[in-house]
């Protein structure tokens, strides 16, 4: 078992579900998760995790917490 490496694909695991992270630390994080089985293990179980918090929190935001998010980007990108 390579801790290092463990380390390393684990500490970006959210990022790799969410496809967040360039195409060569993909292919080593999944090289990795493909020969450890203990991060394997621990990868499916946050896909899983991710997968029911999408499925089932439904949740909108209230419009005014909408329009002031929309605001504060407008002036944000307008410095």
């Amino acid at each position: 078992m390579d801790r290092g490496g463990c380390i390393r694909a684990l500490s970006r695991v959210y990022s790799y579900l969410d496809g967040e992270i360039r195409a060569v630390r993909k292919v080593r994080i999944r090289l990795h998760l493909r020969s450890c089985l203990n991060c394997e293990r621990a990868y499916e179980f946050e896909q899983r995790l991710l997968r029911f918090i999408r499925d089932h929190s439904r949740v909108e935001a209230p419009p005014e917490m909408v329009d002031r998010i929309r605001r504060s980007i407008r002036d944000l990108t307008r410095r």
